[in-house]
């Protein structure tokens, strides 16, 4: 009779047990999913440039061609062309950059500091120490598109190089940065990059 006893114990705590996992299965089936939390931090403010046309400011991308950014063109006079041309060696060129706001991850005017960078015609690619400064600009970027005009005057060259254009304020910092450029220009949509030819 014990042997009984015990046996119908078990029977009930099994049922019970079926029971309440069966009501926290269809709880949980039922539930909503949780919210996609965003590619990086959010920051108070977001300012990003395109590394392509259908780029919306999302980070991490596999965008291709990553150094061919439409916010970030060279051309022959102070007066935007249409697309980015060769830089020519011994005149003034001017490099056109596009910051944009807002981005995904924040939001509101921002105040920081754009500042471009060149590779060596035929030289390496390695961050930060294959680059070398063109210009620093500070900037004021209200919500919209705004562009900066950098004249350029010392072209090396001729050859292949490219340029970088690189966002930072306190409000939206440069979060992950490696040696390697496409790692940086793919978690930062505040880094953009152009590459073009000397001629």
């Amino acid at each position: 009779m014990a042997f009984l006893g015990s046996r119908a114990r078990r029977a009930a705590l099994a049922l019970l047990a079926g029971t309440a996992l069966a009501g926290l299965l269809a709880t949980t089936a039922t539930a909503a999913p949780p919210a996609a939390k965003p590619d990086r931090v959010m920051t108070p403010t977001d300012i990003w440039m395109r590394d392509v046309a259908s780029d919306v400011g999302l980070q991490p991308h596999m965008y291709n061609p990553i150094w061919a950014s439409p916010d970030v063109k060279v051309c022959p006079t102070a007066v935007a062309c249409a697309t980015s041309v060769n830089a020519v060696v011994g005149m003034t060129n001017y490099i056109f950059v596009t910051l944009r706001n807002p981005g995904p991850y924040g939001a509101g005017i921002d105040s920081g500091t754009l500042r471009i960078y060149r590779t060596s015609p035929g030289g390496g690619m390695v961050w930060p120490t294959d680059l070398t400064w063109v210009a620093t600009v500070p900037v004021v970027v209200p919500p919209g598109a705004t562009t900066v005009v950098v004249p350029w005057g010392a072209v090396p060259g001729p050859g292949n190089l490219s340029l970088l254009a690189v966002w930072e304020s306190p409000d939206d910092p440069l979060l992950l940065l490696t040696p390697d450029l496409q790692v940086n220009v793919r978690y930062n949509n505040n880094i953009a990059w152009r590459a073009l030819q000397s001629v």
